[in-house]
């Protein structure tokens, strides 16, 4: 045995195959391209797009920066995608009558069309996955899920 085995062999590793947040991970990734593939292939969008556009459709008016707070994406992927949204015509920016350096995001009717015609099949990714929990296991995974989210603190 080499010198760098027999070191390897005494050092601690970490289990990736039971690291739960790995497997979170690789379980989020999964469902991220499976996500895109659907925007990509119905609306020629991309996954940062179809974010905002799903940011905005929750909450109309949502500024670029309460976006980034409801999304797993940066200032600058936000703004991008925002841009090219702008661009397609699927969203517009509204100045706030309070605060002019603030504006808020709309979908426009298009962007509403695009929205409500990849709804279906974005939800579908969620039912094929809760098929493969009984009722019960879906409530206990959301409260996990949510107890987890809690508390764990996100470095700013």
């Amino acid at each position: 045995m080499n010198e760098t085995s027999s070191s390897s062999a005494n050092r601690r590793v970490l289990r990736l195959d039971t690291y739960w947040p790995y497997q979170l991970t690789v379980l989020a990734d999964r469902i991220s391209r499976r996500t895109a593939a659907i925007v990509k292939q119905h609306a020629e969008l991309n996954l940062s797009q179809w974010r905002v556009m799903a940011a905005i459709a929750e909450q109309p008016g949502r500024t670029a920066g309460e976006v980034v707070n409801v999304t797993p994406m940066d200032k600058g992927i936000v703004s991008r995608a925002t841009k090219a949204l702008l661009a397609a015509g699927l969203v517009v920016r509204e100045a706030s009558q309070g605060d002019g350096r603030i504006s808020h995001l709309f979908l426009t009717e298009q962007g509403d069309g695009v929205y409500a015609a990849l709804l279906p099949h974005i939800e579908a990714v969620s039912h094929q996955e809760h098929a493969a929990l009984s009722s019960a296991e879906r409530e206990v995974f959301a409260t996990c899920l949510s107890r987890l989210s809690g508390a764990i603190e996100v470095p700013r």
